[in-house]
């Protein structure tokens, strides 16, 4: 019996492959653009669309693909994707046991007028650290931010930025950030040097937005109109019991990434550390529990607030999984089939050479220029993170300066792109205009900023060291 003759593929060129790249951000941009099409139905599209090209064009098999290049992927995707669906519970058990809540009402009770735009970015800085969500910093914090400093007769658009840099501020270097989790992910390096990595751009581009708010608020009122914090504070007072103890569960996170524990188990701990206090806010344990999967339904009596602290849930955090999951599928394939790999080779020989700033520089602009086309901070991250995993291995470049390059150009930067979801969420949430609030969000450029000098001049550029 003769054998089956395989058919063999063809190799894709660097022709065929900037087409391929062309077609994902084509089919992103129209989407979302122009059908408004939900992200994870996008993916999926794209998914289907690089698997007929492959499949079709190219001969290659579906089998092929799905075994060498999309179950590896996901598999090393996993850790983040139950890290995500942990999340979600996890944020949820924190509103209903009050953690959320009570650093609500601390924050707005230490506002002063001269010093507004730099406490509203410090506020949602901490925010946003704990609960390791910008658009849930901006939901709760911001909007109040955004009242009060409309009663201070303070720039909305000034506002909204120091808001909006906080609350990413939060969102880049919180353990329980998906994005933070996913640029770690996708540069396969441990979460915490990822974090520790990320402080020599983020810190710094924090700070000068702080200089820049301190100089811009010292010539603000002297007073300000107490009747919205007095509404938010007061509706939080009368719906939990509120005490320095409901910080326990934010303090266990805090503490045990600090020492440097695996993540999920640190989530686990701050998890079943906050049932007592759910407990203690008249929750019983079937109750909770439901909480956790679907997340808190807030009662204050004030719409705002309800809004503000109904978050969380094991579904809330769905979407972002699906989205994660089916642009690895694709991902996977543009690895497989070489397509990534010829587009960072003709770089690798055309513009980068030896220099580490080209490096840096080119995997920066991939993520901003995927941003731009895709309008997804998940996409923003994923994208350059495959692509220039090799050259910086390659140059002995430790992963966590990729990483921290993922996040200064696709995290920060997609909440200035007024076509993605950050975009229209922000501007919708706090009632300012992508384009007008985009001066005031300094750490949302300074970072990249700040990345490019520090390649070119060879600054916090970790090496990985060589086993003796």
């Amino acid at each position: 019996m003769a054998e089956k003759v395989v058919k063999p593929h063809k190799e894709v060129g660097l022709g065929g492959a900037v087409l391929i790249m062309l077609m994902i951000l084509a089919i992103m941009v129209l989407g979302k653009l122009f059908m408004n099409f939900d992200t994870g139905m996008l993916c999926l599209i794209v998914a289907l669309a690089t698997t007929c090209v492959f499949v079709f064009v190219y001969g290659f098999t579906w089998d092929y693909m799905f075994k060498e290049g999309v179950i590896p992927m996901v598999a090393r995707a996993s850790g983040a994707i139950l890290i995500l669906l942990i999340v979600g519970p996890m944020i949820a058990i924190w509103m209903a046991g009050g953690t959320v809540p009570y650093l609500i009402k601390v924050g707005l009770s230490i506002l002063k007028p001269s010093t507004f735009l730099v406490s509203a970015s410090i506020i949602c800085a901490i925010s946003s650290v704990l609960t390791g969500t910008s658009w849930g910093s901006a939901a709760t914090f911001g909007v109040a931010l955004m009242g009060i400093g409309h009663g201070l007769g303070i720039n909305p658009a000034a506002t909204a930025g120091a808001v909006i840099a906080g609350s990413y501020f939060g969102d880049k270097v919180s353990p329980i950030s998906d994005t933070t989790v996913l640029a770690a992910a996708t540069a396969e390096c441990d979460i915490m040097d990822h974090i520790k990595s990320m402080m020599w751009t983020t810190l710094p581009a924090f700070c000068i937005g702080l200089a820049v708010y301190a100089y811009v608020g010292s010539s603000s009122a002297t007073e300000m109109d107490m009747t919205r914090i007095n509404e938010i504070v007061g509706a939080i007072d009368k719906s939990y019991k509120l005490t320095p103890l409901v910080l326990i569960p934010a303090a266990v996170m805090l503490v045990l990434s600090y020492m440097g524990k695996p993540t999920i188990p640190v989530l686990w701990a701050s998890m079943v550390s906050a049932i007592p206090f759910a407990m203690m806010q008249g929750h019983s344990l079937p109750a909770i529990v439901k909480i956790m999967a679907s997340g808190p339904k807030a009662a204050t009596g004030v719409k705002v607030v309800d809004n503000l602290l109904s978050r969380g849930g094991l579904s809330f955090m769905s979407g972002s999984v699906v989205v994660v999951f089916f642009a690895y599928i694709f991902a996977g394939q543009l690895e497989c089939t070489g397509t990534i790999k010829v587009i960072t080779k003709n770089l690798r020989e055309k513009f980068i050479g030896s220099s580490i700033g080209r490096l840096v520089f080119s995997t920066s602009v991939t993520g901003i220029v995927t941003a731009l086309g895709t309008g997804n901070s998940y996409l923003s991250i994923i994208m350059p993170g495959i692509m220039y995993r090799e050259p910086f291995d390659e140059f002995g470049i430790h992963r966590k300066v990729l990483s921290r390059t993922l996040e200064d150009s696709g995290t920060v930067f997609v909440p200035l792109i007024p076509w993605s979801a950050a975009g229209v969420y922000m501007a919708g949430v706090l009632g300012v205009p992508v384009m007008d609030y985009v001066p005031w969000t300094i750490m949302c450029y300074a970072g990249f900023i700040l990345a490019w000098i520090y390649a070119f001049c060879n600054i916090a550029i970790f090496k990985v060291k060589k086993e003796a």
